[in-house]
């Protein structure tokens, strides 16, 4: 499949959508960026189609892992792939709350397909940087 300007754009958007509507604490509109039988592959599990990662990503807001964070989005790469195209990023997610404090650093690595509504996540991997879940975590402090 061809990439232009205007795919490449459009994959950059549907990004950022779907984490604006993390930090923003929207399941729903986290789900609409992905394919019906799209799948999220993280640490946490495997959900696949837009309810399962719905009700994930549901369940992540309410044990209050999203709250006073926003994630940067840097690095995009998308490269033309057998079912859309290839799109990799890297991501910052930093508590704006108690700092600003950068709490985790990820990579996505991602197969996007262009369906009647727009591109959507084919299948999502969300790879977490080792120190995410090691002794090495960032403290969260109040800043000065």
């Amino acid at each position: 499949m061809t990439i232009n300007v205007e795919d490449k754009i459009a994959i950059h958007e549907l990004c950022a959508r779907v984490y604006l509507s993390i930090d923003g604490n929207d399941a729903a509109g986290f789900a609409a960026g992905f394919a019906s039988d799209g799948t999220f592959v993280a640490p946490y599990g495997n959900y696949t189609g837009t309810a399962a990662v719905q009700e994930f990503m549901e369940h992540h807001i309410a044990a209050g892992k999203e709250d006073g964070v926003r994630h940067l989005i840097t690095n995009q790469i998308v490269d033309p792939h057998a079912e859309g195209a290839h799109y990799r990023f890297y991501i910052l997610k930093m508590n704006v709350a108690a700092g600003p404090i950068a709490i985790a650093t990820a990579a996505g690595d991602t197969i996007v397909t262009k369906t009647a509504d727009g591109w959507r996540f084919k299948r999502f991997e969300l790879i977490i940087d080792p120190a995410m879940f090691g002794n090495e975590k960032p403290a969260l402090s109040k800043a000065a």
